[in-house]
């Protein structure tokens, strides 16, 4: 009799179990990202056709992505402190990279390198991404005043006559969602062959 309500109890637990981690996936899911690129980044999923490059270049929001890094150390004409570029990273939308580093990496100077057109356009998907979580552009990024820490400045240009948006944050208190694009801009980056040029 003991066994056959363990059997029980235990058949119960699994149910219990699996409907339980059902749901969980369901919760998972239900942030309305698509599982799936669609509209203009639809040809992410697929290797591009030959000849198709430009017409999808042109599809693309960002003629230019932009990551600048700065650090608390220069100093104004009027002797009051400023952030000091460390470097700037840029990706444009015709496969031009161009990193000039001043300081603060193994490399200084200006360097150049390509980056393929479906890393581009899964910055710009990124990017519209969580704008779209985020519910305001204006909420993407977040730099505390008082504080000195290093601080990104990530620039788009559009590829229409808009003007150029300006996000920054803070490295240690920042946004999370600039983090998590900053982390994957960099992961592109780590993976561009730079040639020195300057």
């Amino acid at each position: 009799m003991l066994t056959v309500l363990k059997r029980l109890c235990l058949c119960g637990l699994i149910l219990f179990c699996s409907t339980f981690t059902q749901g969980e996936e369901q919760q998972k899911t239900s942030n309305g990202w698509a599982a799936r690129p669609v509209g203009k980044y639809e040809f992410l999923q697929a290797p591009i056709e030959s000849g198709k490059e430009e017409a999808i270049r042109q599809t693309l929001p960002f003629r230019r992505i932009k990551l600048k890094r700065m650090s608390p150390g220069g100093m104004s004409a009027s002797g009051k402190g400023f952030p000091a570029v460390i470097y700037y990273i840029e990706f444009h939308v015709d496969g031009k990279a161009l990193l000039h580093a001043i300081s603060g990496l193994d490399r200084n100077g200006v360097y150049t390198g390509k980056i393929s057109l479906t890393d581009f356009a899964r910055l710009c998907l990124l990017y519209e991404t969580l704008i779209t979580e985020a519910g305001d552009p204006a909420k993407f990024g977040y730099e505390i005043q008082a504080s000195h820490p290093v601080i990104s400045e990530l620039t788009l240009t559009f590829n229409e006559s808009k003007s150029a948006r300006v996000h920054r944050n803070d490295l240690n208190f920042g946004d999370f969602k600039f983090w998590v694009f900053e982390n994957v801009f960099e992961n592109i980056e780590s993976r561009v062959k730079w040639d020195k040029t300057e």
